[in-house]
């Protein structure tokens, strides 16, 4: 049988996508609104949200809610939990409280991960599980996105965290991007092997292709395969590199050419005939880009669209 395949965006409420004006019917519409429509387009979608903060569990209810039967949300993990440094105000009161008087801080503000004990990630964990349970009861859930910091790199105690992530999250797909060219290309086998012990998916990465960036292994490690598209900005990357701070429509400014997207072609088929779902998420948020390319993929794919008269470049009332 062929495998279940899913294209959609990284996050329907981006305000790029808003502003561009051009795929939502208005540009007044309301956030339940905008889910709602998306929803009649697209059958799956990434939640980036929850990478900023927890959500909250009503929120993931009334996502399930307001969607389809079929729909499928796939949630970024929280910044704690994939070796970021967390905003203080975006912690929950138990996580505030289980912190030292005077937590170490990044040059930014944020709380330094360190300042983290066992025992406040495990409450992480849980609270996180909790927040998200609605959309596994309900069926929506596709998978938990870890994208780890580009710090976070291959070594024992990375190993290590790879292999608690089934025990922390039972019986969901957990889909691992990695951001260090230590785990790919450098111990690109040692890496698979680790992911496909602990039933974890790993991301295949498309991006710039600029001097350390992790390249693109088309490898499936798990029943679900999980293809994410950041857009080619090579300068966009290379300034977070050098140590700037490029906004999000700065760094992911790209838009795939058709011919870009079907040289992909092969290598979803072969994620198609190993897998029994593949999920194709477009992360390159600047304008409408993210809607243009998914669209362009789904044709390509021989997959009808649906719901939408989508005319790139034109804006709504």
């Amino acid at each position: 049988m062929a495998a279940e395949l899913r294209v959609g965006i990284c996050s329907w409420a981006d305000a790029a996508l808003i502003e561009a004006g051009s795929f939502y019917p208005r540009k007044s519409m309301s956030a339940e609104g905008r889910l709602r429509f998306y929803a009649g387009v697209f059958d799956t979608v990434e939640i980036n949200s929850s990478y900023y903060a927890i959500p909250a569990a009503r929120n993931a209810a009334l996502w399930a809610e307001r969607t389809p039967p079929g729909f499928l949300f796939n949630i970024k993990a929280y910044s704690l939990m994939t070796g970021h440094h967390p905003k203080s105000e975006s912690l929950p009161a138990e996580l505030q409280l289980m912190l030292p008087p005077e937590p170490r801080r990044t040059h930014r503000g944020e709380i330094h991960r360190s300042a983290f004990s066992a025992e406040a990630l495990d409450e992480c964990f849980r609270l996180y599980r909790a927040a998200i349970a609605p959309l596994a009861e309900a069926g929506r859930l596709g998978y938990v996105l870890f994208q780890f910091a580009p710090w976070v790199r291959f070594g024992e105690a990375g190993l290590r965290y790879l292999a608690s992530l089934r025990e922390r999250l039972p019986d969901l797909t957990v889909a691992v991007e990695f951001r260090d060219r230590s785990w790919f290309p450098e111990h690109a086998t040692e890496t698979l092997a680790a992911l496909a012990e602990a039933r974890l998916v790993h991301v295949v990465v498309d991006g710039p292709r600029a001097a350390g960036a992790v390249p693109r292994v088309t490898a499936p490690t798990a029943s679900t395969a999980v293809m994410r598209l950041h857009g080619r900005n090579a300068e966009g990357w290379l300034r977070q590199r050098r140590g700037e701070e490029p906004t999000v429509r700065e760094k992911y400014d790209y838009l795939y050419a058709e011919d870009e997207l079907r040289e992909l072609l092969p290598e979803v088929e072969a994620l198609e005939g190993e897998t029994e779902r593949v999920f194709i998420s477009f992360n390159n948020n600047n304008r409408d880009y993210p809607v243009q390319n998914a669209l362009m993929m789904r044709r390509l794919l021989g997959q009808r669209s649906r719901g939408v008269n989508f005319l790139p470049g034109s804006r709504r009332p």
